[in-house]
């Protein structure tokens, strides 16, 4: 659950943990000094020392120029708020762009700078002298709700051509249902038209009780699947979905009921966007869990993982036509049926 942190006037951080005397800190902070910024932290489980910034659009993003270490490696977000080196928006003359959007798997949870999926990529692509940068949006929490968010106010700004949603099956459809996640709150969809709900996010301090949209939750985030696919079409770039998680525990009946039911509501889009099946891939490259993920926490891909996502990846993109972008994608149906 994320905590609250606050910084006192001598810049020292204060951690406090009964939420009382969070909410009285917290309001003292508002009423005197609403300049200051408000971070946000997930102490029982990121064990890096990282904390977010408060964001009333978002929830919580990365906080600009901050350093520190996950879990030993190096920890560094740029300027621009992303965990990865400092890009111009403008894109160089004959460069391409691939926009990563994810959680903490994108986000690269428990790995250092270098060894994120991202930066696999790119190396690759250096390496075959491709003019590709691969740009890391991911933030560690967040939701496909969040991360559609960010690229409409944000994402758009770098120029893509080519997005790549990394898409979480354990929690990204139940939490864009959601107001409030690991204790913080932040946007939601009340219904299929995207019609926003508890925005502005309330400060810490004045929390209220979490709204749960009506929307069925697989419903619900392939719509706002469907949406990210619109705005790209709009600008003339690509979706790509990259759905991961049922490594997590392949023999868990519950978890392929749910991937089979998100499978079938994405089947009205497959026609117009890519998508890797990550969870297939490991099968077949006979890449089992432990391997992925050993000697880090909650299931989150080791080095040795994200080196696979990489190639994985890579392999995707060359394979669909992608990375010499030969072609659109159909356009959409004048009619959008809502999927069974």
């Amino acid at each position: 659950m994320f905590r609250l942190l606050v910084w006192s006037l001598c810049g020292t951080v204060v951690l406090v943990s009964a939420a009382g005397i969070v909410l009285k800190v917290q309001r003292v902070r508002e009423m005197f000094h609403p300049w200051l910024p408000i971070y946000v932290k997930e102490p029982g489980h990121e064990r890096t020392g990282h904390f977010y910034l408060f964001d009333e659009t978002l929830g919580w993003r990365n906080v600009p120029n901050w350093s520190a270490k996950t879990r030993g490696q190096p920890l560094t977000i740029n300027s621009r708020g992303l965990r990865d080196r400092e890009y111009t928006l403008d894109k160089p003359p004959g460069v391409k762009r691939l926009l990563v959007l994810g959680d903490s798997f994108a986000w690269g949870y428990g790995v250092g700078d270098d060894d994120i999926f991202t930066e696999v990529l790119e190396r690759r692509f250096e390496s075959e002298r491709r003019p590709w940068q691969v740009v890391n949006t991911g933030v560690s929490g967040w939701g496909t709700d969040q991360q559609y968010l960010f690229l409409k106010s944000e994402g758009f700004e770098y120029q893509p051509d080519v997005v790549l949603l990394a898409f979480y099956l354990l929690n990204d459809p139940k939490e864009v249902r959601l107001s409030d996640v690991y204790g913080l709150s932040k946007p939601v969809f009340l219904d299929t038209d995207l019609t926003l709900g508890n925005v502005p996010v309330p400060l810490p301090s004045q929390r209220k009780a979490g709204i749960e949209s009506p929307v069925e939750h697989l419903e619900l985030v392939v719509r706002v699947i469907e949406e990210i696919e619109r705005e790209c079409r709009k600008r003339n770039c690509r979706l790509v979905v990259m759905k991961f998680g049922r490594f997590v525990d392949p023999t868990f009946k519950g978890l392929f009921d749910v991937e089979q039911k998100f499978e079938s509501k994405f089947a009205r889009l497959r026609d117009r966007v890519p998508y890797l099946d990550l969870d297939e891939e490991f099968q077949k490259r006979k890449l089992r869990t432990k391997f992925l993920v050993a000697g880090n926490e909650d299931n989150h891909w080791n080095d040795f993982g994200h080196e696979q996502v990489g190639v994985i990846l890579g392999e995707f993109l060359e394979q669909h036509g992608l990375l010499g972008l030969g072609g659109q994608p159909k356009s959409e149906p004048q009619s959008r049926e809502s999927g069974s």
